[in-house]
């Protein structure tokens, strides 16, 4: 066969081609191409702190300098860093270094955030508790503490910064904020185009869409995808507080009725997170603020609780053996206490500014991906706030499809392409669904529970409390080394 022959058939076939492809992507964006409706490349529906550093991560890598990125955000970020947000966040090392990646971390004031040296976790209902130090992983922290307003502000001013255009061919980012959506229609097809309006007017279409917009995601609910998960009858509740003495230990101790955590912040300031039931929530915020001060310092330094072992009338042979098993663990627990020995957390000694509650539940969308959508953050997952893994997962996630992403530019696909966005969601499914069973796990195993199950527990958490190469590893996957 002549080479110009094979050459016709092949051009023929590839405009072929090239028409079914714009014919789906017209009809799957639901109506026909419009030159006046800025196409873009990627739209990030909520520009919180998961959405906007979605953002930025991209804008900032040299394989997007060419692509366009837009982000719809429902509110712009107060101002001002006067008196602390009582909502608060830990960040891992992990996190740190993607948020630098950014141009973010920065961007913000010297003494806006908190470095934590070390953790101590223990249990109401015994002796036991785990210690975890920065120096002995040769680290200089184990992580930091922002406030939300402070880590929002910071990646609002940098894409900010991404919108001007520059000199060296970048395309800037486009931010719509404030703006909100109306109306979402996702492609059916690989590789069709997204259409999506604006409650403004303004309208635009996209070959990925990243939903970004939280628990009770519109776009995750536009898209038909759904959730499972349960809610734990319980209302998390924050506040700030001012401490005797410099707090640098993440404090955290664990009550049937849920854990108390004291964080380090800036200024001297410390972070209350209370999970308990609805009617304590409720008691806890409308207290004056010097009886929630009491309150709280009670919750910390209150004796722990403990029991007898359980006799067994007519069975002496049990009784003893459950006798000797707890005075084992009464040994093990005293002899790890003088190799590492508790302390005590500071006291509080006012509230600043308002408390507030939430409720607490765990959440996971039965998908990631459709075709031309990713979920991002809490639209896809929530979780209990007892590690204060949540925003850290959401970062991963974050990391996890920017890198996708990029790669995907390299090898010249959509961005919307199914073996990339799979990737994504093979990939952060796995790591997020394993993290909110097991600290689902670990918040059941602290609530009320036989004596027995709190002996054991006590005592696994003093022998792991002994064995430091286990502890550190434990310590450096809990900052994501």
């Amino acid at each position: 066969m002549a080479l110009s022959s094979v050459a016709s058939r092949l051009s023929t076939r590839s405009l072929r081609s090239l028409r079914t492809v714009a014919a789906a992507r017209s009809l799957s964006s639901g109506s026909p191409f419009d030159p006046q409706v800025p196409h873009y490349d990627v739209v990030v529906v909520g520009g919180g702190i998961i959405g906007s550093a979605l953002a930025c991560q991209l804008k900032t890598h040299p394989v997007f300098k060419d692509k366009h990125v837009a982000v719809i955000e429902t509110t712009a970020p107060s101002e001002g860093y006067e008196e602390p947000d009582a909502r608060v966040f830990t960040i891992t090392p992990a996190s740190k270094r993607l948020l630098e990646t950014t141009g973010a971390w920065d961007l913000i004031p010297p003494g806006q955030y908190a470095a934590f040296k070390d953790m101590q976790v223990w249990d109401a209902m015994g002796d036991g508790f785990i210690r975890f130090e920065a120096k002995k992983a040769d680290r200089h922290n184990l992580g930091h503490v922002l406030e939300h307003r402070v880590l929002v502000q910071a990646l609002h001013e940098r894409m900010k910064q991404l919108t001007t255009a520059s000199n060296d061919g970048h395309v800037p980012l486009k931010l719509y904020c404030p703006a909100k959506v109306k109306h979402f229609q996702r492609p059916t097809v690989v590789s069709g185009i997204s259409d999506i309006r604006l409650e403004d007017g303004h309208r635009m279409k996209a070959d990925l869409v990243v939903a970004a917009d939280g628990g009770n995601s519109i776009i995750r609910t536009l898209s038909a995808l759904g959730t499972w998960g349960w809610d734990y009858d319980q209302q998390a509740v924050v506040a700030t507080v001012k401490t005797d003495s410099v707090n640098e230990t993440a404090w955290q101790r664990f009550y049937p009725t849920g854990p108390v955590a004291l964080l380090p912040m800036r200024d001297g300031y410390s972070s209350v997170v209370w999970s308990c039931s609805a009617d304590m929530a409720k008691e806890l915020t409308a207290l004056p603020p010097d009886d929630f001060v009491a309150r709280l310092n009670d919750a910390f330094s209150a004796p722990s609780t403990t029991h007898p072992p359980p006799e067994f009338p007519g069975i002496p042979v049990l009784s003893d053996l459950v006798k000797g098993v707890h005075h084992a663990a009464s040994t093990i627990l005293s002899a790890v206490a003088l190799v590492e020995p508790f302390v005590a957390p500071p006291k509080a000694v006012a509230t600043v500014g308002n408390r507030y509650s939430f409720p607490l539940k765990l959440k996971h969308a039965t998908k990631y991906i459709k075709p031309g959508l990713a979920l991002v953050g809490d639209s896809a997952h929530t979780i209990h706030p007892l590690a204060g893994q949540g925003l850290n997962l959401g970062l991963g996630d974050v990391q996890a499809l920017s890198d996708l992403l990029v790669e995907g530019v390299k090898c010249g696909e959509n961005l919307s392409s199914p073996y990339f966005l799979q990737q994504y969601e093979d990939e952060r499914m796995k790591t997020n669904v394993t993290m909110q069973l097991a600290l689902d796990g670990f918040k059941r195993m602290f609530g009320p529970t036989p004596d027995a199950v709190s002996v054991a527990r006590n005592v696994g958490m003093g022998t792991l409390n002994a064995v430091e190469p286990l502890k550190n590893q434990i310590m450096k996957y809990a900052m994501g080394l």
